[in-house]
């Protein structure tokens, strides 16, 4: 592949982060501008995932995968490298990172997540339920130009109403998205446009007693949120494909974090995993959506505590690296060579620097350096996998080397710099963990 050319600036802030967390953004619009820049050895898995899910299997059904890495090991640049691919074949994505606030066993948040998350394709750097209004409404003022309707308000207020009398998983949203596409078109038409889009996007809390009864919508209970978390989601994917897309693609990052739960808390964990990917089973005509899970490989053992999920994320035969497209898991740390594949991400990135810091490397002195590097951290075993670690060892070398001057760099001293990045990053994701 080719070097991606970035704008200085947006060369500029990529260096800044990958020097800072050697990884990539999470930020789908920034994604796709910069990743294709340095982004290396993935490119083949990435080609079969969108043949098979993208082009065929996901356009009407859902499917998941389970993406394997230790710790560094590029599960986020992974997950951001098919963001971006899925918006290139008219998918919408959703990325969302587990964690406080965001776990798979409380549906509502995570249905939140989604909705101020999603984005569709060419709308960068927008992205929410707003914006898939935005387009829906966008679109069909489009369809009956191009048709030359001759009442284009009737003819939407007619579509409105089979919307609000359709069938969707979740029995409130047809109403409920009739008064928010209602306000999207003709705000002076609108009933209670405002209080429908915060109902889609999940802040239901925030609705007056006045606004539900305009919506014909009931107070819910703590287990009526998590029914209504899980049918909004499987209703707004739906309906995504009235903005033009096939379907879309949930990112759900750092799924080891909502392990650290024991007993009863853990298994809830786990029910909820497995009810996520069995949901969508229960729809007439199918959810047009590909999920994938993240997470370091120990999340295995704790899957053996929970049979039922174990099964579906269980490879049966082949592995996805052994040629079988069908495997549910993704076992990343089998891309390449490990040594080889830093090397390759280490040449890629001189470009970047070159583009960032407006100056001109010595191509082949630096491509020896990152052979070297490579070698080092292939190496090591440090606790953290070693792209992360390699990332940012490598770019705060070109870094210093750009304005100290170029030279060869001894082994002895490489290793010492990815040990000190090393502890660094320990240092930094330690006290990240200890935060409330």
């Amino acid at each position: 592949m080719s070097e991606s050319q970035l704008e200085r600036s947006e060369a500029l802030q990529l260096w800044a982060v990958l020097a800072t967390e050697g990884k990539a953004p999470t930020e789908l619009g920034s994604a796709r501008q910069v990743i294709p820049a340095y982004s290396v050895g993935i490119d083949g898995w990435l080609d079969r995932l969108a043949a098979l899910y993208l082009q065929d299997l996901c356009r009407r059904y859902a499917h998941f995968k389970l993406a394997l890495a230790p710790y560094g090991g590029g599960k986020t640049h992974f997950l951001m490298s098919l963001g971006t691919r899925a918006l290139d074949e008219n998918f919408a994505v959703a990325y969302i990172a587990c964690g406080p606030g965001t776990s798979l066993d409380n549906p509502l948040d995570l249905y939140r997540a989604f909705a101020r998350q999603l984005q569709l394709p060419g709308d960068e750097p927008t992205a929410g339920i707003r914006s898939l209004l935005k387009r829906i409404v966008s679109r069909k003022r489009l369809q009956m130009k191009e048709h030359q309707v001759s009442n284009p308000d009737a003819a939407f207020a007619a579509w409105l109403r089979q919307v609000r009398e359709g069938q969707h998983p979740e029995n409130a949203f047809g109403r409920v998205m009739f008064e928010a596409l209602r306000a999207e078109w003709d705000a002076d038409t609108a009933v209670a446009g405002d209080a429908a889009l915060r109902w889609l996007q999940g802040d239901v809390d925030t609705l007056t007693k006045d606004e539900r009864l305009t919506l014909r919508l009931g107070t819910l209970t703590g287990a009526a949120k998590g029914e209504l978390g899980r049918n909004l989601l499987l209703s707004m994917i739906r309906f995504a494909r009235e903005a033009g897309v096939y379907g879309v693609v949930l990112l759900f990052d750092e799924v080891e974090t909502l392990f650290t739960a024991r007993g009863r808390a853990l298994l809830r964990v786990l029910s909820a995993m497995r009810v996520l990917v069995d949901l969508p089973n229960g729809v007439p005509g199918g959810v047009p959506m590909l999920g994938i899970f993240s997470a370091v490989p120990d999340i295995l053992n704790e899957l053996g505590r929970y049979p039922a999920l174990q099964q579906r994320l269980t490879v049966v035969g082949a592995g996805f690296d052994e040629g079988n497209d069908f495997a549910a898991q993704l076992p990343l740390d089998r891309l390449d060579r490990q040594e080889q594949l830093l090397a390759a991400i280490g040449v890629r990135l001189i470009g970047v620097g070159e583009q960032a810091l407006g100056v001109q490397f010595d191509r082949t002195l630096q491509s020896q350096n990152a052979a070297l590097l490579a070698q080092v951290a292939s190496e090591r075993n440090l606790e953290v996998d070693a792209r992360r670690l390699y990332v940012k060892s490598w770019v705060s070398l070109l870094d210093f080397q750009s304005r100290e001057g170029e030279r060869l760099v001894s082994e002895t001293e490489l290793a010492s710099r990815y040990q000190g990045h090393f502890n660094d990053l320990r240092s930094a994701d330690a006290q990240e963990d200890n935060e409330p």
